[in-house]
């Protein structure tokens, strides 16, 4: 008996355009490093979508603004673009940063260069999720998926169907939903979902294994996109997307 594992089973979002991914980068106003040196900047992106493993920046001295300062100089000449003013942000700097490469990418982070980095000294947060058209994304750190298919019924009874109910297939349509733990760098989360619900935007969505076997896609619309945070614990949330159409049935 080959059963199918569930984990396996996963929804998907097709993406309707090339998106440049927008990055923002906090740093710590004071200290954020152990002393003078150079960080390293790790999974950047170059201008033509190749990863480039390890970039570093010069050495800097022990402030925020300066640290933040240097790694725009490193991003900006290695595939990025850190425009305007850097922001105070309370007790951090920050910057956005795009792209220039459109489409999918992998989410930088950062590791001790010839400086060590002090704890929760650097952050980065996806704001935008890059996307590549055409592509399917898998929903990020789902733990349940789910695909119903549903059929109404139209009452056909007459007196002649001997006191029993008559009933003949109607409108036939299909549901997905899915729970999943948020992360803001995920390439879905939910303010992907939220945005394509409040715009009323029709999506192309898939319910499949996640290498091969069968699927099942169509058109939808996010008709529930839902937030729970308790206190210390995950911060999860909830999509449901309804067809609208014809969902096909296939291999790949």
């Amino acid at each position: 008996m080959a059963i199918i594992n569930a984990s396996d089973l996963l929804v998907y979002k097709k993406s309707p355009a090339d998106v440049a991914q927008v990055t923002r980068i906090r740093v710590l106003k004071v200290s954020p490093l152990s002393g003078v040196g150079s960080v390293k900047i790790l999974n950047t992106t170059d201008s033509s979508g190749n990863n480039v493993a390890e970039l570093e920046t010069l050495s800097v001295s022990n402030n925020g603004f300066a640290l933040l300062s240097v790694i725009r100089a490193t991003l900006n000449a290695n595939g990025y673009t850190g425009a305007g003013s850097i922001i105070d942000d309370g007790d951090f700097y920050y910057l956005d940063f795009t792209n220039t490469f459109p489409g999918d990418v992998n989410t930088l982070s950062f590791a001790d260069g010839t400086a060590t980095i002090n704890e929760g000294a650097i952050e980065v947060i996806v704001i935008t999720s890059g996307q590549t058209n055409n592509d399917y994304e898998p929903i990020a750190h789902s733990t349940s998926a789910s695909v119903s298919f549903n059929m109404d019924l139209r009452d056909t009874t007459t007196k002649d169907s001997g006191g029993f109910q008559d009933n003949e297939g109607g409108l036939r349509s299909f549901e997905l939903s899915t729970d999943a733990l948020q992360d803001v760098n995920a390439d879905l989360d939910f303010k992907e979902f939220f945005n394509d619900l409040n715009s009323r935007s029709e999506v192309t969505v898939r319910f499949s294994e996640r290498d091969t076997g069968v699927k099942w896609e169509g058109l939808g619309i996010v008709t529930s996109a839902s937030m729970d945070a308790g206190v210390e614990d995950n911060t999860t949330y909830s999509v449901s997307i309804t067809g609208t159409g014809v969902s096909t049935q296939g291999t790949y």
